[in-house]
């Protein structure tokens, strides 16, 4: 593949927008698996996924709700699932002000919720499928629901007293309040929902296996030092590979709160 390919990136990490980081990450792959890419972001995962259906040769790192979305209609495929402390899961996190005596997430039945995107598994998906286990249906539950269009929104939403509860990715939770600390004086986790298989890096349809196969050595066999670069700038553990049915919970969450896929 002679021609430069598109990484397409869409929240899933902390600022991940222009990020020097994932410059960084993206030209690692490209070096190392011989795959060319230039970075492109996007503000949602619909936007995304228009991108890599219409430039079906490129990658992408996505959640995992539209990964098994696109997989099924655009004929996506997994690459490789990063590692977070230790394991390629994690979880949503229901965070409200600590001034709410409020201890679950069905206990803000038409309260103001934020979330996200309403293609994010930890964001909406999630929340969703917790609802529906106690008889709610997410669309009628709150009195409004707020998009945000990413995480760091709907933290700093409920921080500022536009929504009064939301679902956050566990990892961003994480990693946005080692930038704003002050954040965790006034918001609190009540609490955790999964956990769930981590947000995956992705190729489009026309991506062949020889390529994938050399993508997915240069994500698992970093060097000491590549290695020790991504630890600093993610905080993830490197990644693994794993079969698409690793993404079966999410694909069946979805069904169950009423996704056609």
């Amino acid at each position: 593949m002679s021609a430069e390919q598109y990484f397409v990136v869409s929240g899933v990490v902390v600022n991940s927008d222009n990020s020097e980081k994932i410059e960084h990450f993206i030209n690692m792959i490209s070096s190392k698996s011989g795959y060319k890419l230039k970075s492109y972001y996007v503000d949602s995962y619909t936007r995304l996924s228009d991108v890599l259906r219409n430039n079906p040769a490129s990658l992408a790192w996505t959640c995992g709700a539209p990964y098994v979305e696109d997989s099924i209609k655009d004929g996506q495929q997994l690459v490789a699932v990063p590692l977070l402390n230790k394991a390629p899961t994690y979880s949503s996190l229901i965070v409200t002000r600590k001034s709410e005596k409020a201890g679950k997430l069905t206990d803000f039945k038409s309260r103001v919720f934020v979330y996200s995107d309403p293609r994010s598994n930890s964001g909406y998906v999630a929340p969703a499928k917790l609802l529906k286990d106690h008889g709610q249906d997410i669309s009628h539950f709150f009195r409004v629901k707020v998009l945000s269009g990413t995480h760091e929104k709907s933290i700093e939403s409920i921080y500022r007293g536009l929504a009064d509860v939301g679902a956050i990715d566990e990892y961003v939770w994480n990693e946005y309040i080692k930038i704003k600390p002050e954040i965790v004086k006034k918001l609190h986790v009540i609490q955790k929902i999964g956990p769930f298989p981590f947000t995956p890096i992705v190729a489009g349809r026309d991506v062949n296996k020889n390529d994938i196969e050399k993508i997915k050595q240069a994500l698992v066999n970093m060097s000491k030092t590549e290695l020790q670069k991504f630890e600093k700038d993610f905080s993830m553990d490197g990644f693994v590979i794993k079969p698409a049915s690793f993404y079966d919970p999410i694909k069946e969450n979805m069904k169950y709160i009423g996704i056609e896929l």
